[in-house]
């Protein structure tokens, strides 16, 4: 953690105690559900629609909790002016007990994680592994398969691992969403099967805003080469290009390109319009 607090159910506390005690049950089964967002030059990106992704995650687990809409949004905000955050990652943790009132909301700043410049001007890599999440669309603590997959990616020299579920499918990344095109239109897969992020939303907003349409549509290995391009997308990430995905080695498209442009200026009229936390 960087910073002299963290935020213990909406309480500032210093950092050191917050703590989650060996024999706590619900954290050790992964009981839990959690968001990244991040802070730069003192700007909180989207942190309602983390939030609202938070609780959503909940909900889908059976996890209880006290706290309603705009909680969690204003924790993170007190604790980005308490600890004087100008660039961080900020982790949200809800753990769950045996009931509401035994939750758990832990928020805390973490490094900044800054992909390295060269992936988005050559492009990234990505391997394939076998492996899909048990509640898709929740972003839980169960990480024992994306955390797998991700060790082996980064053993391998690459950016993340792609998940390919038992019915031979690409879904998404251990810590990204996957994007295909085929040279005029966007592609995902179908948001059924993945965890919907934030920016994979934000992303669909900037290509509606220029009449770019994004489609859903399922992806198997060997039609890998059938498409111009693809690329990844998390809060740290933004848009990254691929110039390979598993064996297949791709170029990158125009469309692409010109996505990234876009989306850096979307990002860059969102934070003209935030006020600084501080």
């Amino acid at each position: 953690m960087i910073g002299p607090y963290c935020s213990r159910n909406g309480v500032l506390v210093p950092a050191l105690e917050a703590v989650i005690p060996v024999d706590d049950i619900h954290f050790a089964y992964g009981f839990g559900v959690y968001e990244t967002l991040k802070v730069r030059n003192r700007i909180l990106y989207f942190p309602e629609h983390h939030e609202e992704r938070l609780f959503h995650s909940a909900r889908i687990i059976g996890l209880e909790h006290p706290w309603r809409t705009g909680a969690v949004t204003g924790f993170t905000r007190d604790l980005v002016r308490a600890n004087g955050t100008v660039n961080a990652n900020i982790k949200v943790l809800l753990i769950g007990g045996d009931g509401p009132g035994e939750a758990r909301l832990f928020i805390m700043a973490l490094n900044p994680l800054y992909p390295d410049r060269k992936g988005y001007r050559d492009g990234g890599v990505a391997v394939i592994r076998p492996g899909e999440r048990p509640f898709p669309q929740a972003k839980t603590l169960s990480m024992l398969i994306s955390t797998r997959a991700f060790r082996e990616a980064r053993a391998a020299g690459a950016y993340d691992a792609v998940l390919r579920n038992r019915e031979g499918f690409l879904t998404e990344g251990t810590r990204t969403n996957l994007f295909f095109t085929d040279g005029k239109t966007i592609y995902s897969p179908p948001e059924e099967t993945i965890l919907s992020g934030v920016t994979r939303r934000t992303i669909a907003e900037t290509l509606a805003e220029v009449g770019m349409p994004l489609e859903e549509r399922p992806l198997r290995e060997e039609e890998i080469p059938r498409y111009a391009g693809f690329f990844l997308s998390s809060t740290s990430t933004k848009i990254l290009p691929l110039r390979r995905l598993g064996s297949h080695e791709m170029e990158i498209p125009h469309v692409i390109r010109h996505l990234m442009a876009l989306y850096d200026r979307y990002l860059e009229r969102y934070a003209a319009g935030q006020e600084p936390l501080f």
